[in-house]
């Protein structure tokens, strides 16, 4: 690649200062209801796999699947065309999926795929606990995905990223992109040459790929969110 990345991946859990230190609020949304903030959020998918419930006395979104014939589908919301942001931290607080066969998203997304240089900034989490935090970046030359040594493992205590609510962090920074869960670092990507401004996105899916491994018995099984910020 033109653009040399350095991939820091981390194999062990390190504390962090809060990194949302010296930064400003700049946008947030607590999900209390009764309707999704039309000013904030653009929807993906299926609008009525949305819904607001309550989970352990706290208001959420919920994002669930739709029963269909093959059940492949993304449904989601996502703050295109409404907010994007160069630069700062990115969080939420979520609930994600128990069972494989499905995936819950948190992403940064650039505007424009078709032009280069573009990335993608993704917390997943696919059921049994399997958290992964990864970027996909493209430029000129062609696509290259930087994951961790901890992609796909079991990251969190047994059961936590289903049974609680988690928070889960994207800084974005002049030199790298740092991945958190509830404030400790896990992943690190430096040297992005990134210069457009990125949206958010949360979306429940069910790809061709996970779909064998999909019990229909076993749903629902929702991700939930309790709330979002964005700090400038």
């Amino acid at each position: 690649m033109k653009q040399i990345l350095s991939l820091l991946a981390l194999t062990a859990t390190l504390s962090a200062a809060n990194p949302a230190s010296n930064m400003k609020l700049a946008f947030s949304d607590e999900f209390d209801g009764p309707a999704l903030d039309a000013a904030k959020w653009g929807t993906i998918g299926e609008p009525t796999a949305m819904s607001f419930v309550t989970v352990v006395k706290s208001k959420a979104l919920r994002i669930t699947l739709i029963t269909k014939e093959d059940m492949i589908q993304s449904n989601g919301i996502s703050t295109r065309g409404k907010f994007e942001q160069k630069l700062g931290y990115f969080e939420a607080s979520i609930r994600m999926n128990k069972n494989l066969g499905h995936t819950g998203h948190m992403s940064l997304r650039g505007h424009d795929e078709k032009v280069p240089p573009h990335m993608n900034a993704l917390w997943e989490g696919y059921g049994d606990d399997h958290l992964t935090p990864w970027a996909r970046y493209t430029d000129d030359v062609g696509q290259k995905d930087l994951r961790s040594d901890s992609s796909g493992k079991k990251i969190l205590k047994g059961g936590e990223p289903s049974k609680k609510f988690n928070t889960y962090g994207i800084l974005w920074t002049e030199k790298a992109f740092t991945w958190y869960v509830n404030g400790k670092q896990f992943h690190k990507v430096e040297r992005t040459p990134i210069t457009q401004p990125m949206s958010l996105q949360f979306t429940h899916r069910i790809g061709e790929w996970e779909r064998p491994k999909l019990v229909l018995k076993e749903l629902p099984d929702d991700v939930d969110i309790d709330w979002v910020k964005v700090w400038k």
